[in-house]
């Protein structure tokens, strides 16, 4: 990761001719994808119901499934019945299955997935053939639209409206396509997106050239409340503002958290870092909760949902946010016209 957030410019210049090979060999499988299936020799599903999607370009975090959780509650407080289609990233259930709140675990079923299901208590469906969950959350559940989480890379199943999340603090070294980059696709494909939402950020110029005309909402974190991991009691969130904080989370883009901590006025004294989805060990917690320098410790809801059953310390909280939209109203008409279009 150092490489491409800038961080080791001689390693990077080192290693860019491979990188660089590497990446066009990517290119070329990708656009021998695309051409597949727009020569038809590839099917493309066409679902029971609408299919909005929410994905990105690149890899790691970029809020993508908060924005999921705020996107499928607002279509519910429409009327409608929204059920979450996701793959569960390192599940350890196997098959396609429909995420139980109660009873389902992080290792289970998937750290994302479980936090969707207890958070929106909508029909959470996890499997690596889309089409086929969103058949089964239609027979099980009768939802009425399909919100895929990370579709935007889904080729095979005809999607109505495609939600783009775009980080707008991506390193320009990251802009590239792997391995010379972080990009999935390439940037271009910013205009297959029907629309666009920016967080952290300006984009660069060229990614604003390529947004240009396009509809695009500002999106930003907001923390609702702090929650101690070993009995779930609620705190205000402001109860951080002067307090000294060890702040850890296994996430695609740690550093953001941590500076939300202290943008609500956290003294963040010391930081740790784990990788996106790691599986945490109770010699983890053990060796977070023996600095010595903090008044708190503070992670992540998505770390939180992987820690249960841990018995953790007094002072282990858990802060959780919300995703805040500006317009939010015309992004919602906006979906649902092109739901209906």
């Amino acid at each position: 990761m150092r490489i491409w957030k800038g961080e080791a410019p001689l390693l990077r210049a080192f290693l860019l001719i491979p990188l660089f090979a590497l990446s066009l060999v990517y290119r070329a499988a990708l656009t021998a994808r695309d051409l597949w299936y727009a020569a038809g020799l590839a099917e493309v599903e066409n679902a029971p119901i609408p299919v909005v999607s929410v994905g990105n370009l690149s890899l790691g975090g970029t809020g993508k499934t908060t924005v999921v959780e705020w996107l499928s509650l607002h279509l519910k407080g429409r009327g409608l019945f929204p059920g979450i289609i996701m793959l569960g990233y390192k599940k350890k259930k196997r098959g396609a299955f429909a995420v139980n709140p109660r009873h389902d675990t992080a290792e289970g079923a998937g750290d994302e997935a479980v936090m969707l299901a207890r958070r929106t208590m909508l029909p959470v469906l996890v499997g690596k053939k889309r089409g086929e969950s969103i058949r089964r959350a239609v027979r099980a559940f009768g939802i009425d639209v399909a919100i895929f989480d990370d579709g935007y890379q889904v080729r095979n199943v005809r999607k109505n409206v495609e939600l783009l999340v775009l980080n707008g603090q991506e390193p320009r070294a990251a802009l590239h396509l792997f391995p010379l980059g972080l990009l999935r696709e390439p940037l271009e494909m910013v205009k297959k997106a029907d629309i666009l939402l920016v967080n952290k950020g300006e984009p660069d110029s060229r990614t604003k050239a390529l947004m240009a005309g396009m509809p695009c909402f500002r999106v930003r974190y907001r923390p609702l409340h702090l929650c101690r991991l070993k009995d779930r009691s609620m705190t205000d969130h402001r109860s951080v503002r002067g307090r000294k904080v060890l702040a850890f989370s296994g996430l695609g883009d740690n550093a953001s958290f941590f500076n939300l901590l202290r943008e609500i006025g956290a003294d963040v004294v010391a930081t740790v870092e784990f990788p996106d989805h790691y599986r945490y060990r109770r010699e983890d917690l053990r060796r977070i909760e023996s600095f010595h320098g903090a008044d708190l410790v503070v992670t992540t809801e998505k770390d939180a949902v992987k820690m249960e059953g841990m018995d953790p310390g007094d002072n282990v909280f858990y802060l959780s946010i919300e995703a805040e939209i500006e317009g939010r109203d015309a992004l919602v008409e906006l979906v649902l016209d092109k739901m209906r279009g």
